[in-house]
């Protein structure tokens, strides 16, 4: 289920699709990188963790899957 890269906006509109209660946070580092500030997602705790997890990976595959549409 491991993505390359995931942005925090594709990871915000899988929580969106899957209506999960969220918070974004966007001014947030990781610990290691902390000049990097990459941001970070809140969700309401509906399932334990590893299932929340699991259903944005499923639902970031199927954005991912699903070429987008162009306009002209």
């Amino acid at each position: 289920m491991a993505l390359s890269s995931p942005q925090i906006l594709e990871i915000k509109e899988a929580a969106e699709r899957l209506h999960l209660g969220y918070e974004l946070v966007a001014d947030m580092a990781y610990p290691k990188t902390p000049s990097l500030k990459t941001g970070m997602i809140l969700v309401k705790k509906k399932n334990t963790k590893s299932e929340i997890i699991m259903s944005i990976a499923k639902q970031l595959l199927k954005m991912r899957s699903v070429p987008a549409t162009t306009t002209k």
